[in-house]
């Protein structure tokens, strides 16, 4: 059969029961096995049940008693959420269910019904954003509030039962019957027909057939031909009208129109510009019942519905996990160098001689130091350093240069510069720009000019510096080649543009840095690879280093439009990431495999003793991403550092602040900024796990899921954290349930998180035990702007007090250890980050 009027409803494996979002066009006369409840997220229905009809709007909630025979029409664009539950499952839970029938329709029910109501709808409203969500007690969670639904209903809105219902013994009849319609309904056919293939009279089919299904015989065939008809008329633009009409078996296209206009009150013609405005696009798959929907838009309304009804919402209850774990503080360990220390970035060259940004340095260095400071851009107009005179001369000028060293090397930076991009007086096309603040991706228009643009700059910085001083500094080579974004021009050039490059620099001075081109490696062609690496054995010009770019987006190649190179816009990919979520893996490991994965490449290819260094990496590219503000980075941040502890010779997190000139810039506080530190210098979440990270020992002593434990001169420390990573539906880039103040809806498997460790071997004395610990009340500097009202704009009072309200828990406590063990418990909310530090006092 193709679509059955009797619809036996099978659940899968996960639930008893089915839950769905759909946009109805035209359900015809069917019924089922299960109790229906359809509640309206957006839009008008018209549902008729028997002989009764029923208006729907928004808000609406309609149940439907099992075998009941029912159509529904869409009266205009509408989403809907349907809920079908079988009896079976109900018996399982209701005594004498058999006597029981539900009278429950919104549009009719009395005040004194209306809270009982709003409890239903919220119930509703909660199972649809759970099955987008999922977790460990996902089952749980839902037969929970579908139980809820009907022990409301047994209270408020139970009744015995009716007629009306689908009798048993004349279900197999009725199939045969409807089934022959189906699979004849662009025939001629007669109640006639019917009445001979049954053994029955024409009269006595009649009354059955309107007695069951609520309507005569020709009105069912009618709706058959109308539904299947506009199905087509929806998804094909290449019919016309009246040959469509034909082909559902209407005798005539005056018949067709007129059937037409009865039930949707417009033409065809209307209908179809109503409902496929764009009728070049990609119809919808075939559906007999519903249209295509926005998901994203339902559960957005689903996500809002649930915010004007927190009254009825429970507050939530973590699942627990916990461990238990024996630490021997005597073990050798293992020496840590904490190389996720050497490396800390900004966006350009330019904007760290902006004094917000100076500032924000200044933190950072004062709270968890680094080593070096990395940025792009050295050679943007924004640092003036390149231009040309009347006559073409070139003339240069370091004084912006000297300023941003100056300041650095006072504040314990060493430089770690990315050589690019072009001046614009030195690109060969000035039309080949990359982001808000333009910087020019084009090849230079004379490579003996950039070479000694590359010469100056670099002798006047040994000059001023000192030679050893340079020396000990990092050049990485111009960004990510392989997308058209950084580089427009053919890979020839771009490979000629770092040979030159190379001799240029060794030229000044043979023990100078150069690495290799920044690469992503979440992109898995290895051709360019494979091929820049060919170039540097066969003219010995090997990278003294290799930068990597880490971002967990899947599909890179497709995402940045590598298999359509020659599209007019090759910029528009880039932009589109930039300026849209477009999801990130739903692996919470991705990072750590990444890492592996380029390590083993780099070692097929002999490069297994050249130090690799990540220069670039997040959680996201986009610059707008809001959990970026929330207590996740932090454990984000602590986690993949924790897991790669000495992996490779840096961790640099894009970036530092958010004031960066990728993107415009945003007048919200917390707009999802990439950076740790958000305006006015204010530390996020995600600063802190640094704070964390930084007060770690030197030699490791045990290390698992969640925790890690250190030693230094006697003092040790204990790491916990509870990631907890996004949930799938987020990670394919919906956004439905995330908006400016309610950030936390978007992940999995959260929990709370007990990790009891014992330490063993310690020496007996006096300890002060220091705890310092990340949650949203302490720690997040997102959730206490929520708290005091989330203001739209700041004055230099609020911003201070953002500040001293948001700093992590710091507890102190003074031990006196007369054995040599100590148990030490940590009760972590998901996302929290907590650091423990035991130091022996005299």
């Amino acid at each position: 059969m193709k679509h059955s009027i009797y619809e036996l409803v099978v659940t899968d494996d996960s639930l008893p029961f089915d839950v769905s979002l759909h946009s109805v066009n035209y359900v015809p006369s069917h019924w089922h096995n299960s109790v229906e409840i359809i509640f309206v997220l957006r839009g008008m229905l018209e549902a008729t049940v028997g002989p009764r009809k029923y208006a729907l709007k928004e808000g609406d909630v309609l149940l439907i008693n099992q075998c009941h025979v029912h159509e529904v029409i869409g009266l205009d664009h509408n989403i809907i959420a349907t809920f079908l539950i079988p009896v079976a499952y109900l018996r399982e839970h209701i005594n004498q269910l058999d006597g029981i029938q539900f009278d429950c329709y919104s549009g009719s029910a009395g005040s004194d019904k209306k809270k009982a109501l709003d409890h239903i709808r919220h119930l509703l409203a909660e199972m649809v954003q759970l099955k987008y969500k999922k977790g460990e007690a996902f089952r749980l969670e839902m037969e929970h509030r579908m139980l809820g639904v009907f022990s409301t209903l047994l209270k408020q809105f139970k009744g015995a039962t009716t007629s009306g219902a689908i009798q048993e013994k004349y279900m197999e009849r009725m199939l045969r019957i409807i089934t022959y319609i189906e699979e004849h309904y662009n025939e001629p056919v007669s109640l006639q027909d019917i009445a001979e293939r049954e053994y029955l009279s024409v009269p006595y089919l009649s009354k059955f057939f309107s007695e069951h299904i609520g309507m005569n015989f020709q009105s069912y065939l009618t709706n058959i031909r109308l539904k299947n008809a506009v199905e087509d008329l929806l998804r094909r633009d290449d019919i016309p009208i009246a040959e469509m009409a034909m082909a559902h078996g209407f005798p005539n296209v005056k018949s067709f129109y007129t059937a037409f206009k009865n039930r949707y009150h417009m033409t065809p013609h209307e209908y179809r510009t109503h409902y496929r405005p764009e009728l070049g696009q990609q119809a919808p798959a075939e559906s007999s019942n519903y249209l295509a929907y926005n998901q994203s838009s339902a559960l957005g309304i689903i996500s809002q519905y649930l915010r004007r009804s927190q009254s009825f919402a429970e507050e939530p209850i973590q699942q627990l996990q916990t461990l238990c774990l024996t630490v021997n503080t005597e073990v050798e360990g293992k020496p840590l160098k904490h190389t996720w220390r050497n490396l800390v970035t900004i966006g350009k060259a330019q904007e760290g001689l902006h004094a917000d940004v100076q500032e924000q340095i200044r933190y950072v260095q004062q709270h968890c130091p680094f080593q070096y400071l990395r940025f792009h851009g050295i050679f943007d107009d924004g640092m003036m350093i390149y231009r040309e005179d009347g006559e073409g001369r070139p003339h240069f000028n370091f004084r912006f240069v000297d300023q941003l060293f100056d300041f650095m090397l006072s504040v314990g930076l060493k430089p770690f510069v990315e050589l690019g991009f072009m001046p614009s007086a030195l690109a060969a096309d000035r039309d080949k720009t990359v982001f808000y603040r333009a910087s020019y991706v084009s090849p230079p228009k004379s490579m003996d000019r950039w070479c000694e643009l590359v010469d100056r700059f670099l002798r006047h910085c040994m000059n001023r510096y000192g030679a050893a001083a340079v020396e000990s500094w990092k050049f990485e080579f111009w960004n990510e080649p392989e997308f058209r974004t950084f580089w427009p021009a053919s890979e020839e050039q771009y490979m000629e543009l770092y040979l030159r490059t190379y001799e240029t620099v060794k030229a000044v001075s043979p023990r100078l840095q150069i690495g290799a081109p920044g690469r992503i490696i979440t992109l898995l062609s290895t051709d360019f690879l494979e091929r820049f690496f060919a170039l540097c054995k066969e003219h010995g010009c090997d990278p003294d280093f290799i930068p990597v770019h880490f971002y967990p987006h899947e599909g890179m190649e497709e995402i940045m439009g590598l298999e359509s190179m020659d599209q007019h816009d090759r910029l528009e990919p880039f932009k589109k990431l930039l300026k849209e979520f477009q999801g990130i893996s739903n692996n919470p490991d991705y990072l750590r495999e990444m890492l592996i994965r380029e390590r083993g490449l780099l070692d097929e290819l002999g490069l297994s003793e050249c130090e690799m260094y990540l220069t670039e990496w997040n959680s996201t590219t986009y610059h707008r991403e809001l959990t970026n503000d929330t207590l996740y980075k932090a454990a984000y941040i602590v986690k993949n550092i924790a897991e790669n502890l000495d992996r490779i010779s840096s961790f640099g997190y894009w970036v530092l602040s958010d004031n960066i000139e990728e993107t415009a810039a945003s007048a919200s506080l917390f707009h999802g900024g990439l950076g740790l530190l958000a305006q006015y210098g204010i530390p996020k979440a995600a600063m802190y796990g640094y704070e964390m990270l930084n007060k770690l020992g030197d030699r490791l002593l045990a290390q698992g899921d969640g925790y890690l434990v250190t030693e230094k001169n006697g003092s040790y420390q204990i790491l916990t954290y509870n990631y907890c990573h996004f949930d799938d539906l987020y990670a394919l880039g919906d956004t439905s349930f995330v908006e400016d103040t309610n950030r936390y809806n978007v992940f999995k498997d959260e929990k709370t998180l007990k990790i009891t460790l014992e330490l063993l071997g310690l020496p007996s004395g006096r300890y002060k035990k220091v705890t310092h610990t990340v949650t949203r009340r302490h720690g997040s500097s997102f959730d206490t702007w929520v708290e005091m009202g989330a203001p739209a704009y700041l004055t230099a009072e609020d911003a201070a007090f953002i500040k001293a309200k948001s700093m992590p828990m710091r507890q102190v406590q003074e031990l006196e250890l007369s054995s040599s063990s100590l148990i030490h418990v940590s009760t972590l909310e998901p996302h929290a980050v907590q650091c423990v530090q035991l130091i022996p006092v005299s």
